[in-house]
């Protein structure tokens, strides 16, 4: 006969009486054994008398292989607890890893929103700005050239000293309205051959009323005289302006200023200097001097130095400043020169 054995599970899901059907329990995660008998270790087959039927026997080896499916399963509950202990500790590293980067992202979010309403309210200032330094100017450029016309005219020496402090004011006025419109909008420069030499004496030139308000000595050493670079005139103009205006608000009880120019590197390029007996700037300054808003002076806007160095940079030069507290201050510039210089130059001093 054949006989075809089944486990004790199978045939309680196939018991036709529900009462008789026994209930089907599941392992809690942290368990790591089954409910057994104590001592008990398994059936004795030594032990089983010899005359057993084969019934019997059949019945005992159903129950040892009842057994080794119990303890296939306690492996697989074992095994199944370890992986649901290692799968929650992963999930809750993730989730502190997805708040982490919540936060990160929350505040990245916040700092931009911050930096674009900087940007928006640097935009405005900067379009209000400009518009204000354009009305500014026009006005400004009739005011210099009557005053430039009363200062020509037949002029007792009262009217002309009071000719000089308005044409001292004007010029002050009208490098703070030029460092506005820069800093805000500086279009490529509008370049054109320009004699370094003749800069340097216009420099002087234009200064001495203002210098001799200031009871400042005004000097050129000039060794660029016919020295030819592609620049934009006005805005060397602008550069030169600025430090020499800042030197002499440096020195309100007199002093030297010095303009000097020569050319460096095997006549590869050149080199511009302002020197001024004035008290020097810190040590802790020199790092931040160029920065845009700097200004030890009460009042200022703080973008004379700021606007050089754009002008300077954009026409492919540097600008350096050296400094020692009490011995003055010596702005160094340096600009590649293109091209052969004009035939004919010469080196010499004016004063």
């Amino acid at each position: 006969m054949l006989m075809i054995s089944t486990s004790a599970s199978e045939r309680n899901l196939r018991h036709p009486n529900p009462e008789l059907a026994r209930p089907v329990h599941f392992l809690p995660a942290t368990m790591t054994s089954l409910p057994m008998p104590n001592g008990w270790t398994g059936p004795d087959f030594a032990a089983l008398p010899s005359g057993l039927s084969e019934s019997a026997i059949g019945n005992s080896r159903l129950g040892h292989q009842d057994i080794e499916d119990e303890e296939f399963l306690l492996r697989a509950f074992r095994s199944f607890a370890a992986a649901a202990g290692s799968l929650e500790q992963s999930y809750g590293m993730l989730r502190t890893e997805v708040e982490r980067l919540r936060r990160e992202l929350e505040s990245r979010n916040a700092d931009l929103e911050q930096a674009q309403a900087k940007l928006r309210r640097e935009q405005a200032l900067a379009e209000v700005s400009a518009v204000l330094a354009h009305e500014i100017r026009n006005p400004l450029g009739s005011l210099e050239l009557f005053a430039g016309l009363l200062a020509d005219a037949d002029l007792d020496s009262d009217c002309r000293n009071w000719v000089g402090h308005v044409q001292a004011g004007l010029r002050t006025l009208s490098a703070t309205v030029n460092n506005v419109l820069h800093f805000h909008s500086l279009p490529e420069p509008e370049r054109g051959p320009v004699d370094l030499g003749q800069l340097l004496i216009w420099a002087r030139d234009f200064f001495l009323p203002l210098a001799r308000q200031s009871r400042v000595a005004i000097s050129v050493q000039n060794r660029v005289s016919g020295v030819l670079l592609s620049a934009d005139r006005h805005r060397l103009e602008q550069v030169l302006l600025n430090l020499v205006l800042n030197a002499l608000r440096a020195m309100p009880g007199g002093g030297w200023v010095e303009l000097g120019g020569r050319t460096i590197q095997n006549g590869d390029a050149v080199m511009l200097v302002v020197t001024d007996t004035g008290p020097g700037i810190s040590a802790e300054d020199v790092p931040i001097i160029f920065e845009a808003g700097f200004s030890r002076r009460s009042g200022s806007p703080g973008l004379g130095l700021t606007v050089c160095r754009k002008i300077v940079e954009q026409h492919g030069g540097t600008i350096a400043v050296g400094s020692r507290p009490g011995a003055g201050a010596t702005f160094t510039l340096i600009f590649p020169l293109v091209g052969p210089l004009v035939a004919g130059a010469a080196e010499g001093v004016a004063e």
